[in-house]
């Protein structure tokens, strides 16, 4: 029916609907662009505070690289304080692992990489953690520990890294056939350029190597003739 009203008509029951919902229209808009400027406030804040654990993390490393420890200590603690909501507590700890490696601390950087996979914070630095912890593993001799570690699969950008653990697992258990497949799924999937190439293609070789020796050893010995009867 609204379409046989005037053009006055029509006007007449705009401006009536405006003054019944008008006070509904206004609060929605206040509402939506409070909520806008109250999501831009926020953004703002997450990148004023990651800007400020940045400068903080900068100074964890230079700390670090000045083997000032009671720094690192005190500017981590600084960082678990007030930047938990950042990645740069996960990478301080990464940072700080490698300076326990370093100083041939093996236990306590796998502590520190822990600290990064039980965090719930990215999931690509708590597979980094999680890498280097199976890494320092290997190192320990501990390789149950090292494959419970690194799982049966990988879908990450670090598979090639993955593989490549795996193959020293087994090269290091003398399971060449298994280590030889390994590295050779390290360099079949590493699409993220991860591992060392030719570092990894060095490994392969050696263990086609031991392979190859392995199977030649196996090989039948050619009986000893029999003594002619006599």
């Amino acid at each position: 029916m609204d379409d046989f009203l005037t053009d006055e008509q029509q006007a007449d029951r705009t401006k009536q609907w405006l003054r019944e919902n008008g006070i509904f229209l206004a609060a929605g808009i206040v509402l939506g662009l409070g909520g806008l400027f109250g999501w831009q406030s926020y953004e703002g804040h997450q990148t004023e505070l990651s800007a400020e654990a940045a400068g903080v993390y900068e100074q964890l490393r230079s700390a670090i690289d000045g083997e000032r420890y009671n720094e690192v200590d005190e500017t981590l603690e600084l960082l678990a304080a007030d930047y938990a909501s950042t990645p740069y507590l996960d990478q301080g700890r990464l940072a700080i692992a490698a300076m326990h490696m370093s100083r041939n601390s093996p236990e306590e950087a796998v502590a520190s990489l822990q600290a990064v996979v039980a965090s719930g914070g990215d999931p690509e630095l708590r597979r980094v953690a999680e890498l280097r912890i199976a890494q320092i593993q290997i190192y320990l001799e501990q390789y149950e520990a090292a494959l419970a570690m690194l799982g049966p699969d990988d879908q990450s950008a670090f598979v090639g890294q993955f593989h490549e653990l795996r193959g020293d697992v087994f090269y290091a258990r003398a399971e060449y056939e298994n280590a030889r497949d390994e590295y050779r799924a390290a360099l079949d999937k590493d699409s993220y350029g991860v591992i060392d190439r030719a570092f990894v293609q060095m490994k392969l070789d050696n263990v086609a190597g031991s392979v190859a020796m392995l199977a030649d050893d196996s090989s039948p010995l050619l009986e000893e003739a029999a003594p002619a009867a006599e």
